[in-house]
């Protein structure tokens, strides 16, 4: 167990000021959401915002609507390598899932296969712009358009991205932003839903009016985390929570019985200032992700087929680290000197044990090859110039082989 600075893997922290208009939110009472809302629909330029209690909330309640609209359709394709919530909030809207592999060297859906995986009972097809990557959404419109199916913007980690003057989130029938630990805007938990479709507006709508708020005991405890993650979070302090079994921070769960909420005033008053903080944390994680460009190139040959400049304010940077022992020692040492090295999910959908009676079995190499390959790297304000250079020095093959002495490159995405 490591006592000591621990850098957290991503951040986006909270502070004892955004605690109290949180706090001075909950006695404002419902003006504070509409407040929120009506900024998030200025800044985005969407007809219609939502807001729920968190994002797998936001997109069980997008398959819900959709599913209204589309009644004979009851199949969701996603990629096969990306965060469990996806999956799980498929599931908890009673849909079926579809497995498309990503491109070759790419975090995209393959669209040779995802042609082919889109038929007459597809409701949805969910791009996931992982880490703050964006996916072109605009040629998955062209596969699908044609055929009636919603394409839903998963933008859980890369609210405050654009792409092509566009920003991420806004270029679907309707997208979604996650405002979780780690997410690119923290307010402890909670989703932001958009969409320019009256016709999926108005099934939201009906389906959020049954959706309960926020119970005493449940906001409580929401209260509860968030002074915690004001004060842990800190690399100070980061080594404490890191350090209690019962938190698992850094494992990726698959969970189905998750609470669906609507956004507390709460979680709207930690949002204060939401657009001034978003802009400079994105300034500094593009330059940290310019760093690590910068560092990868150093210590293995470039791939910067994913990864393109002007870089993006990732909230984690990926890398690709081919050999498997030489990783997991990358691994090892980091947890040992609290380096916030991170290994990504740990397996792919189509190899998740709770979906082996949910899923058409399949293999999908690409995304397989992620979940072995892939650790990432943190980009937010606390990775001072000392971490990169260990951080740099972990990543050196010679100082980082492992005991057989492997000294393969390690490549960014």
């Amino acid at each position: 167990m490591r006592v000591g600075r621990t850098l957290p893997p991503a951040a986006a922290p909270v502070s004892w000021r955004e605690l109290a208009a949180g706090l001075g939110a909950l006695i404002e009472g419902q003006p504070a959401l509409r407040r929120f809302e009506a900024e998030l629909t200025c800044h985005f330029g969407a007809k219609h915002c939502f807001l729920v209690g968190s994002g797998k909330a936001a997109l069980t309640l997008i398959l819900r609507a959709l599913k209204d609209l589309s009644p004979a359709r009851n199949e969701v394709v996603i990629p096969a390598f990306t965060c469990y919530s996806v999956p799980s909030s498929i599931l908890r809207a009673e849909l079926k899932i579809s497995l498309c592999d990503l491109a070759p060297d790419s975090l995209e859906l393959d669209p040779t296969e995802l042609a082919a995986a889109v038929s007459e009972r597809t409701l949805a097809v969910v791009p996931t712009h992982l880490y703050g990557i964006a996916s072109d959404v605009s040629r998955i419109q062209h596969l699908t358009g044609t055929r009636d199916v919603a394409v839903v913007e998963d933008a859980a980690q890369a609210m405050g991205e654009s792409l092509g003057g566009r920003k991420l989130g806004t270029l679907g029938d309707v997208g979604f932003f996650s405002l979780g630990r780690g997410k690119a805007l923290c307010t402890v938990e909670g989703g932001v839903i958009l969409t320019d479709r009256d016709d999926v507006a108005q099934a939201l709508q009906a389906r959020l009016d049954e959706v309960p708020k926020y119970g005493t005991g449940a906001l409580l405890a929401l209260i509860a985390k968030a002074v915690a993650l004001a004060t842990l979070i800190h690399p100070l302090l980061f080594w404490i929570p890191r350090a209690l079994p019962f938190l698992r921070l850094g494992e990726t769960l698959f969970e189905k019985n998750y609470a669906i909420r609507r956004m507390s005033p709460f979680q709207a008053g930690l949002a204060r200032d939401w657009e001034r903080r978003l802009e400079t944390m994105q300034q500094t994680r593009k330059a940290k992700s310019m760093q690590w460009v910068g560092v990868l190139k150093e210590v293995g040959e470039p791939d910067s087929r994913l990864v393109r400049a002007p870089y993006p304010g990732l909230v984690r940077f990926p890398a690709r680290i081919r050999d498997g022992d030489r990783r997991n020692y990358i691994l090892c040492e980091s947890g040992r000197v609290g380096a916030g090295i991170a290994p990504s999910y740990p397996r792919s959908i189509n190899r998740l044990d709770e979906l082996r009676n949910e899923i058409r079995a399949k293999d999908c190499p690409v995304a397989e090859r992620c979940a072995r390959e892939l650790v990432t790297l943190p980009t937010h304000g606390y990775v001072t110039d000392t971490d990169l250079t260990a951080i740099r020095g972990l990543l050196t093959p010679a100082s980082a082989a492992p005991p057989d002495g492997a000294t393969t490159g390690t490549k960014p995405l």
